[in-house]
This record gives structure tokens, sequence and C-alpha cells, in this order.
């Protein structure tokens, strides 16, 4: 039992050097030249170690930062404007963040090609921290800051376009202002979800 143990605290810290390491190599390399076998040399690992976690280096990087990435909070403290102006701060972190903005496009081209990693991208760097937005929007519903027919969904994904937008194509993030501004906005209109007994489109 006591060999075993080891062996996991050897396995975890392996582990731990390895992220670590392909978030610095990252910083200095960027993501084309980042390679398994140069992680493998700086981690002092053999690239079996990393390939029996990961299947790729884009898998590798994509674990990499999303640990890094703050948990969007979900707490009730009775103020639902507060409440989701801490959730798009948090998400204009995350959108806005250097390691985001540095690898999520080669994420994404790689992904087109690897259904699994465009999986893991979806699931692991938007819909997990989605469901937790949706949360305390869900709450501002039921508290009447907004209207029973607010298109949750479509609040995020708009929120998540200008943030990925401005932080992609300008390399910034949203301010704390500008974060201010787009939760104002969208408490005073936001959009909504069609009507059951809206008349059809011409």
């Amino acid at each position: 039992m006591s060999d075993e143990r080891g062996q996991r605290m050897r396995d975890l810290e392996a582990r731990e050097r390895i992220l670590a390491t392909t978030l610095r190599m990252l910083g200095s390399l960027g993501y084309s030249r980042l390679t398994i076998g140069g992680i493998a040399q700086e981690a002092a690992v053999g690239k079996a170690t990393i390939y029996r976690s990961w299947p790729n280096k884009a898998a590798l990087v994509l674990d990499a930062v999303r640990v890094q990435l703050p948990e969007v909070p979900v707490a009730d403290i009775g103020d639902s404007k507060e409440e989701i102006v801490a959730v798009a701060e948090t998400l204009a972190e995350i959108y806005g963040s250097p390691k985001v903005r540095l690898v999520l496009p080669a994420l994404v081209s790689d992904a087109a090609a690897d259904p699994e990693l465009g999986q893991r991208l979806r699931e692991e760097l938007i819909e997990q921290r989605k469901k937790q937005s949706v949360v305390v929007l869900d709450r501002a519903v039921d508290r009447g800051a907004l209207p029973k027919d607010a298109d949750i969904s479509t609040v995020l994904d708009m929120w998540a376009g200008l943030m990925l937008f401005r932080s992609l194509f300008y390399g910034v993030s949203l301010d704390r202002q500008a974060v201010r501004n787009l939760v104002a906005a969208t408490l005073a209109s936001p959009p909504r979800t069609a009507s059951a007994d809206a008349p059809p489109a011409d």
C-alpha cells in the first residue's frame, strides 16, 4: 500500500510539473513552437508519461490553461445586479485572459479535425462556466430583475462574443466600467425568447 501511495504521489508531482512547464513554455514559445518533446525534456519526464494522460499537444494545453481560469461565482448575496456583475467580470477575465487569447485560435483550428478535442473545449472551457452563469441569471429572473421571457442563453452568448472579439482582435479585455455598462444594458433590454402567442414571421 505504501508503494502504491508513493507511486500516486510521484504521478501527481509529475502531472503538476508537466502542466506548469507547459504554461511556462507556452508563454515563452507560443503554441505553434511548443512540442511534446520539448515539454518532456523541460519537465524531466519521458514523452510516454505525457501521452499516458494527454493524447496530443492540444489536449495538454487545454488542461494547462483550464486549471488556471477562475470559476464563475454563484453565491447568493441578495443583490441580483451585483451577482450578475460578478459573473460578467469573471467571464471578461476568462475570455480576455492572455493565455486564452494565445491558445484559443489554435485549439479551435485543431478541434476542426479532432471532434473529441472540440467536445472537451466546449464542455470544459465554455459550457461548464455557462452553466454556472445560468444559475445566477435564472435567480435574477426569479427575483424579477430580469423578465421571465429573458433569453439567458443568448445573453451569455452575446457577452462571450463581445468579450472574445475584443480579446482576439484588439488584444484587450473589458474593464470594470465596460462590464457594468454591459450588465446595465442587459438588465434594461435583454433579448427575449419567442413568445408562444407571437404571430408567425412573414
